[in-house]
């Protein structure tokens, strides 16, 4: 036989041999079988009579065989078992490596990878595929016994995944097993598409992350009919770990558009212990794994600290789970179950921590259900792992122990049923996280509708349980009328690394949302201005409003017409000339003699009086407002949220002032004084009103600066002209001053007549 038909021959063995096939999906009927499902643990229930046949009947293919020889695997044995454990023959040497000896891979196909053949050989390599070792490779099942595997090296994942051979339902059932070590970065999606199953295994201490904040896809997609993605590790591999990271940036206001894992109609997905997949902080559905149209399945492995639009885990379809699984600290909800759909116990579970959202919550809502033959005792066990997201419902047994409902609390069973209000969206606005100084930070929050809203600090690391429980309703006091970006001025930064927390309450009655801001990423820090120096040697002074004091208005005033008294208001703490960091102060803004002033009411020209005058004695209430100020070190600033609030008396209630009565002598002498015309004291009533308290009759106002702004004012404090000559009032006088001189002349007339 000439050399090159020989070399044909075992080049087509090799490429029709696979790896050891995948090991979380389910049995026949829901998605592929594979191998490595162990007979303890088997998965649906079914036995492995229904998913395998004979050695002697297994015809070649282009994947791994799908059991052990037959004097390795007795008949009674495969008839318990599910599936055939998984061949993998990769010499260590070339698979294994430690991630300190394996540098980053970048899922960017180099440039040059391929070596040339020797001397009279031939050799065909896929796109990607490499004659030196990498950390991707496929191990290819010799054909004929007696032969060597064949390992075969890529520079990518998505290079391998290409060279997998397809699904075959007759004789290619089985996931194509890709071994990975080390680090790998994304820089593009990797895509699992129709009829390619594939099984990527960690074969020591791997990390998968995206390559730079650039990258905001989804960072694996599996789409169409039979396509198939698994994450798992290798059994025996020492120190071996898969783990999946979204995050781009230390920041937590740093976001993407895609999900770590995006699975479509008719494709699946599944996860094995030792795998996590976590920071993804993503406006997909599902910031880990968003799946429509698709299957789950969760046969272990780690789902945290990941933020979708709707949870971690986006789900329109049951997801099936098993042994060991971790889905907890996600926000919004950590899985998220779209319509009726539920979570499916398929195997025994041990030491889980899982919490859902059911989309259609109701009472007796079948949550939670188990594959067919299986054990009730178990079921209870894996019930037990498993709760709600939220304290409204709580899980109960159905009466066959093989499934579990949503039961309401007993408190809100019989409460009148209530249109559910809309969740509230809050969200960090990109780029806005800035340092104004050593101990302030300013930003910008969106929200979709009306709020109030506050914030605080925690110590960086706080798990979410304990910032949930750190929320406090009342003190939601900022208001955001509307939806919209909002400011966030956050001061006091504690000097430690910390996380700034942005909670906003929803006047619609919703759950309040709360969203984490980390302010400890390196970079950031990097950028915090120096503190400033201070030569603080005292504790900082703080004041009540009440402590403020007023002059020139104490006594009986007489209100006579365009009279104004001036008066002085020193703000507590006004006095303070040697201020240190965190003094704080009242500041004078305006005074008004109602309690709930509208702008034109609001006088900032220290002095009173009244145009008409006030004759009858009375006492009025004055309302002297001042807004709190802090110095930050360098100066005065207004303090955050703002404080403006009004002085009072002992009593707690507003300070007054008393109108002294005038007698007619006193007032008709004033009037002849103003106009230089006697008027006869007839004994009438010349004008003045009495009263006491807010809203009196008394045209009581400020002067010129106050005049203008509450010019055309239907209150009953209007404010005199610019020069507190009462216009009016003179214009009057001038008219009385007329009338009495004609008076005079005619009492002259009508004597001489006599």
């Amino acid at each position: 036989m000439r050399r090159k038909q020989l070399y044909a021959i075992i080049l087509a063995g090799a490429l029709a041999a696979s790896s050891a096939p995948a090991a979380v999906f389910a049995a026949e009927g829901d998605v592929a079988a594979t191998a490595e499902t162990s007979e303890e643990n088997p998965v649906d229930g079914e036995t492995a009579a229904a998913t395998e046949a004979p050695a002697e009947e297994t015809p070649a293919d282009t994947t791994a065989a799908t059991e052990a020889p037959a004097e390795q695997a007795p008949a009674q044995e495969a008839a318990a078992a599910t599936e055939a454990p998984a061949q993998e023959a990769a010499p260590s040497e070339q698979t294994q490596q430690t991630t300190e000896e394996t540098p980053a891979v970048q899922e960017t196909p180099a440039a040059e990878t391929t070596e040339a053949p020797e001397a009279g050989e031939e050799t065909t390599l896929a796109e990607g595929e490499s004659t030196k070792p990498t950390a991707i490779s496929i191990t290819m099942k010799a054909a004929e016994e007696g032969a060597e595997d064949k390992v075969r090296y890529f520079d990518t994942i998505q290079h391998a995944i290409n060279a997998a051979p397809e699904y075959n339902a007759e004789t290619n059932r089985d996931a194509t097993v890709i071994e990975v070590s080390g680090q790998i970065e994304l820089e593009n999606t990797v895509t699992v598409k129709a009829n390619k199953k594939v099984c990527i295994r960690a074969t020591n201490a791997v990390t998968i992350t995206r390559t730079s904040n650039a990258f905001t896809d989804d960072m694996f997609e599996v789409t169409g009919e039979n396509a198939e993605l698994q994450f798992d590790v290798k059994e025996g591999a020492e120190g071996a770990s898969f783990t999946v990271s979204g995050k781009i940036s230390d920041e937590e206001s740093a976001s993407v558009w895609g999900s770590i894992v995006s699975v479509g109609t008719g494709a699946a997905f599944g996860m094995d212990a030792g795998v996590t997949l976590k920071e993804n902080n993503s406006a997909a559905n599902g910031g880990a794994i968003t799946n429509v149209g698709g299957n789950i399945v969760l046969k272990g492995g780690t789902i945290t600290g990941n933020n979708g639009a709707k949870g971690a885990v986006y789900s329109d379809s049951d997801i099936k789970v098993q042994g060991t699984v971790v889905v907890k600290e996600n926000q919004p909800a950590n899985i998220y179950l779209a319509g009726t759909s539920a979570l499916v116990v398929s195997g025994a579970m041990t030491n889980s921590d899982i919490s859902f959202t059911q989309e259609k919550a109701a009472d007796k809502q079948v949550a939670v259900k188990s594959v067919e033959n299986f054990a009730a005792a178990d079921f209870n066990t894996a019930v037990g792992q498993i709760k709600y997201d939220t304290t409204d419902y709580t899980l109960a047994l159905a009466e066959n122990g093989l499934s579990a409902t949503l039961q309401k609390k007993a408190a809100e069973a019989t409460a009148t049923p209530t249109p559910t209000p809309a969740p509230l969206t809050l969200k960090y606005k990109s780029g806005t996280l800035k340092w104004k100084d050593h101990t302030t930070v300013t930003l910008q929050m969106t929200t979709d509708g009306p709020c109030k809203w506050y914030y605080f600090f925690v110590d960086a690391g706080t798990d979410t349980k304990t910032i949930q429980n750190m929320y406090v309703a009342n003190d939601a006091t900022n208001v955001m009328s509307t939806s919209g970006s909002f400011d966030v001025t956050a001061v006091k930064v504690p000097e430690k690394d910390s996380w700034l927390v942005i909670c906003a309450k929803p006047d619609s009655g919703a759950k309040a949302k709360m969203s984490v801001v980390k302010l400890n990423g390196s970079s950031f820090k990097k950028k915090r201005p120096a503190a400033a120096a201070t030569t603080t040697t005292r504790p900082a002074k703080t004041y009540k409003v009440s402590e403020s004091t007023v002059t020139g208005l104490d006594g009986e005033l007489k209100f006579f017409p365009g009279k104004f008294y001036e008066f002085t208001v020193t703000g507590a703490g006004m006095d303070n000339t040697s201020p240190v960091q965190g003094d704080e102060r009242w500041y004078p803004v305006y005074w008004s003699t109602k309690k709930n002033p509208t702008t034109e009411q609001q006088n900032t020209t220290w002095r009173i009086g009244s145009g008409k005058g006030i004759k009858d004695g009375a006492s009025y209430n004055i309302y002297i407002f001042l807004k709190k100020q802090v110095y930050n070190g360098k100066e005065w600033e207004d303090a955050t949220p703002q404080d403006i609030k009004y002085i009072t008396g002992s009593n707690g209630k507003a300070l007054t002032f008393t109108a002294a009565s005038i007698s007619d002598k006193e007032w008709n002498a004033y009037i002849a004084e103003l106009s230089g015309t006697p008027i006869p004291d007839n004994g009438g009533d010349n004008g003045g009103n009495g009263g006491s308290g807010d809203d009196a009759d008394a045209e009581l106002t400020a002067t010129a600066a106050a005049s203008e702004k509450d010019a055309g004012s239907k209150s009953k404090s209007a404010v005199s002209t610019a020069d507190e000559s009462p216009i009016g009032t003179m214009s009057a006088l001038a008219a009385l001053s007329l009338l009495a001189g004609g008076y005079i002349v005619v009492r002259k007339r009508k004597k001489e007549e006599q």
